[in-house]
C-alpha cells in the first residue's frame, strides 16, 4: 500500500504541473485542439508501449474501460474550456477538486455503495466551501466557475467507475485506449470551429510535449494503477493535495493570489474532503465494493 499512496502523491505533483502547462499552451493554441493533440498523441504512444511490452486488454474490459473514457473525454473538455476562461488556477482548482467529495454520491449511484452520514456532512461543507471560493461581491458565479463545477461531476462520475474497474482491469492498454478516446472526442469538436496553424502550434511545442509526456502519459498511467491498487476513499484523500499544489505553482508562476476568504473556501473544500474520508461503523460505505482480495492490497 505504501507504494501506491508514493504514486498518486507523485500524481498529484503531476497534475498541479499540468495545470501551468495548460495555461501557457491556450496562448497559442486553441482549447480543444491542444487536447486533442495532447490526449491523443499520449494515447498513442501508451499503445505503442503496451503493444512492445505484450500488454493485452481483455475482450471483457473494453467495454467498462471505453465508458470511463467517454466520462473522462467530456470531463477534460469541459476543463479545459473552463482553463480558457479562469484568470485563478488555484481557485479553479479547488472547484474541480469537489469532484472528490462529489464521488461517493456517484458511488452510490452508478454502484449501489451505501452512503454514510460523514457523504452528506463533507457535502454540506464542500458546499459553504465553493460558495466562499466563487461568489464575488456581486453576486453569482463566473462562466469558468460553471464549467469547472460541470467538471467535477463528471469527474465524480469517472473516479468512481475508474477505481472499480481498473482493480481488474491492466492499467497500461485501459490507460492508452482511455487517452485515445478522450483526443478523438477532442480532436472531433476542434474541426467545426477551431482554426488550425503551424507556427502556433511550433511556438508552443514544448509546453505541448511537457504536457503530453508528464502531465498525461505519466499521470494518468500512474493513476490509474494506484487507484486499483486502494479503495476509492484513500485514494481520494490524497489526490486532494492537487489544487493545494496547483495554487503554490501558480502564485509562483504566474504571480495569482487567492483573497481570504477564497482560501477559507479552500480550506472547507479541504476539510470536506476530510469528512468523506471517515470510515463509517458500518462496512465501508465510501469504498468501492470491488472484493478486497481484487483490489492489489
Amino acid at each position: 500500500m505504501a507504494a501506491a499512496d508514493a504514486v498518486l502523491l507523485l500524481v498529484t505533483l503531476l497534475a498541479a504541473s499540468g495545470w501551468l502547462f495548460s495555461k501557457q499552451v491556450l496562448q497559442q493554441l486553441p482549447p480543444l485542439l491542444f487536447m486533442g493533440l495532447r490526449f491523443g498523441t499520449a494515447g498513442l504512444l501508451l499503445f505503442l508501449l503496451g503493444r512492445w511490452r505484450g500488454a493485452v486488454l481483455p475482450h471483457r474490459a473494453l467495454r467498462p474501460t471505453l465508458g470511463c473514457g467517454l466520462l473522462f473525454g467530456v470531463s477534460m473538455m469541459l476543463w479545459i474550456k473552463g482553463l480558457q476562461h479562469s484568470s485563478n488556477l488555484g481557485v479553479a482548482a479547488f472547484i474541480c477538486s469537489m469532484g472528490v467529495v462529489l464521488a461517493p454520491f456517484a458511488s452510490r449511484l452508478l454502484l449501489g455503495t451505501r452512503l454514510s452520514r460523514a457523504a452528506w456532512v463533507s457535502m454540506a461543507l464542500a458546499g459553504l466551501g465553493m460558495a466562499c471560493m466563487s461568489l464575488r461581491a456581486g453576486g453569482g458565479l463566473h462562466a469558468s466557475d460553471w464549467l469547472f463545477l460541470a467538471f467535477a461531476l463528471c469527474s465524480a462520475a469517472y473516479l468512481s467507475l475508474n477505481s472499480h474497474f481498473m482493480a481488474r482491469v491492466p492499467a497500461l492498454p485501459a490507460t492508452a485506449l482511455q487517452l485515445l478516446m478522450v483526443g478523438v472526442m477532442c480532436l472531433l469538436g476542434s474541426v467545426p470551429g477551431e482554426r488550425w496553424s503551424w507556427p502556433a502550434l511550433l511556438a508552443s511545442g514544448h509546453w505541448l510535449l511537457a504536457s503530453i509526456l508528464l502531465a498525461t502519459c505519466l499521470r494518468f498511467l500512474l493513476q490509474n494503477w494506484g487507484q486499483g491498487k486502494m479503495p476509492i476513499a484513500r485514494a481520494a484523500f490524497i489526490l486532494l493535495l492537487e489544487p493545494v499544489w496547483t495554487a503554490l505553482l501558480a502564485s509562483w508562476w504566474f504571480g495569482s493570489v487567492m483573497t481570504g476568504q477564497q482560501w477559507l473556501g479552500a480550506g472547507l473544500i479541504l476539510s470536506a474532503i476530510l469528512v468523506s474520508r471517515h470510515k463509517p461503523r458500518r462496512p465501508a460505505s465510501l469504498q468501492s465494493p470491488v472484493p478486497a482480495g481484487k483490489t492489489g492490497q
